[in-house]
């Protein structure tokens, strides 16, 4: 009985790092995302510095606990697969969230323009 109570504590904590990896993970693409964009829109600037800054602490970091996390997800080759993967798929969601809307712009501007 004893056994068992640990294989399930063994269990429920093994999940819950799993867990928390997933969660570094999924954040840390965010942020990443994040970041890359804003250093495309504003380069090196001062502009760009304050608004990567602002990214940073909106979630709570900055550079250097940002790097501690990616260098924590680059240690292990396949939590740094997870988070290609998943800074892919955010782009990818942005790409189709934006070129909806440009649909959406251009239909309605279609619509008023044959009206």
């Amino acid at each position: 009985m004893t056994k068992f109570f640990l294989m399930i504590a063994l269990l429920l904590t093994i999940s819950a790092c799993q867990g928390s990896d997933d969660d570094l993970i999924k954040k840390v693409a965010i942020v990443y995302a994040e970041l890359r964009i804003a250093e495309r829109e504003y380069g090196e600037t001062e502009n760009g510095k304050a608004a990567r800054f602002k990214i940073l602490q909106r979630y709570k970091m900055d550079a250097d606990v940002f790097e501690e996390k990616m260098n924590k997800i680059k240690d292990k080759p396949e939590k740094w697969l997870d988070f290609q993967n998943r800074y892919v798929a955010i782009l990818d969601s942005i790409e189709i969230y934006l070129q909806s809307e440009l649909d959406s712009a251009a239909g309605k501007t279609k619509t008023k323009g044959g009206t």
